[in-house]
């Protein structure tokens, strides 16, 4: 993952640029940066880019011309104690749109966001 990532993480709360509802430790970044983001931004179908490492995040927050976006705690496996969901992406062709929100494991929807305005 980018350190970009680490750049544009809230730092306790989500605040207002960004999106979402857990943000309960640090993100882990590789140390190298070899200009992946770099592409990533100039090209203009590119709209978001997502990762999942890190189980108590489940942020998106801009970076330039993307979106930088964290899964959630998802499985039974792994480390920590978030409520499980899932990170769900809807995307149509005609015209564009990529949307995406957190579903629960309960069912509750919540951080909902079109990624591709």
């Amino acid at each position: 993952m980018s350190q970009h990532f680490k750049r544009v993480a809230p730092k306790s709360r989500i605040y207002k640029a960004c999106v979402g509802s857990i943000n309960k430790e640090r993100v882990d970044s590789q140390e190298a940066e070899m200009g992946i983001m770099k592409l990533l931004v100039k090209r203009s179908s590119v709209k978001a880019v997502f990762v999942g490492h890190n189980h108590g995040l489940d942020w998106y927050c801009p970076h330039e011309k993307l979106w930088l976006c964290f899964a959630r705690h998802t499985g039974y496996g792994g480390y920590g104690h978030w409520a499980r969901g899932a990170r769900i992406l809807e995307s149509t062709e005609q015209p564009f749109s990529l949307k995406s929100w957190i579903r629960m494991e309960c069912g509750h929807v919540h951080s909902e966001v079109l990624l591709s305005s």
